[in-house]
């Protein structure tokens, strides 16, 4: 697959997941967005911009429910990583159940091409592979079964690959969408499948961790703010939060790399910016105020250690490398300098409470 990246490092990511609460948090953060959408529409439109595992997905999903029974939901996923997508299409079948009338479209293409994908036959000369799954009966045994099923797997492991360029950024191996849907529902769904999208885009969208924290705000952007701006409907919301660190650990990541800054700016540079740069003509944005808030390590019990993230001292240095997306060469330099390395973890030891800081805030589009 060529050059290992960060992100690609499976351990690190599963042992954040587990370890913290940072899945809890963002969703909570994102429940009164979705009771806030309007009550007047047959049908909204959202996006999940990086699904993950699929936790946050599940969770919009649920939520819209809760607020929105009666409503088609119009639900799209943006996952590049294979683990992912099969780990985000393993949560959905009780949701389906729950939420009979839903369509949800899974893809792995560019922020950039999400506003066209769904209508488009090809992407830069390739073919877009699609998928439609349609499922029958109406319970989730039924479902589980058909969506993790041989034909979808198959169309999965043969289309959903990655590729890393001579300059190390990951992109896929080809442009894909997945459809899956009830039978019984076709009735209230069907206009929607040969939608051509024009002046349909996203009701709500939800960028959690999207860009990397040391990135640019230039590079943020252009690269996922700025794209996710221009498919927003009139009064669409788009979502976004992003690590900012948080004392704890800042204090060991200085002590560690004293010559990086893992987190270089803030929610309000990247509005700061998006005033002085507008990114669509004619159209008009208003900018939430950035909040931020925390979320903890969560210990194990005490004599427990497993297999898969070992000591509480090496979970939490594992999660606070995810965070601060510290490069692998970095990460062996210093874990070679046995003194230097022996001084992190007396440090992580040393703090109580090893917390993370979080940021969130909005972008809604007024005209």
């Amino acid at each position: 697959m060529g050059k290992k990246r960060f992100f690609d490092d499976r351990l690190k990511y599963l042992s954040f997941i587990q370890n913290t609460s940072e899945k809890k948090s963002i969703s909570s953060k994102i429940y009164p967005h979705i009771a806030s959408l309007s009550q007047n529409k047959s049908y909204l439109r959202i996006l999940d911009a990086g699904t993950g595992d699929g936790t946050i997905t599940s969770n919009i999903i649920k939520s819209f429910h809760r607020y929105h029974p009666y409503t088609s939901l119009l639900i799209s996923g943006k996952e590049i990583s294979y683990e992912d997508l099969k780990n985000t299409l393993e949560k959905m079948p009780d949701r389906f159940v729950e939420h009979p009338n839903m369509l949800l479209t899974m893809t792995n293409v560019k922020f950039s091409e999400l506003g066209y994908v769904e209508s488009s036959s090809k992407i830069k000369n390739k073919k877009v592979k699609e998928f439609d799954l349609i499922l029958k009966s109406d319970n989730s045994f039924d479902f589980n079964t058909q969506i993790t099923g041989t034909k979808l797997g198959n169309f999965i492991k043969k289309n959903w690959g990655i590729e890393i360029d001579k300059n190390d950024r990951t992109s896929y191996s080809n442009p894909c969408i997945i459809r899956i849907y009830r039978e019984d529902n076709i009735r209230h769904l069907q206009q929607f499948f040969e939608n051509e999208y024009k002046n349909n885009n996203y009701d709500l969208i939800v960028a959690s961790q999207a860009y990397r924290a040391a990135s640019s705000v230039k590079v943020k952007v252009n690269n996922v703010i700025g794209p996710l701006m221009k498919v927003l409907n009139k009064s669409g919301k788009l979502l976004i939060t992003h690590s900012c660190g948080g004392d704890s650990i800042q204090k060991i990541l200085k002590i560690a790399f004293k010559e990086k800054e893992a987190f270089p700016n803030t929610a309000k540079d990247i509005i700061d910016y998006l005033k002085n740069n507008p990114i669509v003509e004619n159209n008009k944005f208003n900018f939430g105020s950035p909040k931020s808030y925390t979320f903890n390590f969560r210990k194990a019990p005490d004599q427990t250690v497993t297999e898969l993230f070992g000591h509480n001292t090496d979970a939490k240095w594992a999660n606070i490398l995810y965070v601060g997306q510290i490069p692998e060469k970095d990460i062996q330099a210093l874990e070679k300098n046995k003194r230097a390395y022996n001084r992190v973890k007396k440090a992580i030891d040393n703090e109580k409470l090893i917390q993370f800081k979080n940021e969130i805030f909005s972008i809604t589009k007024i005209r």
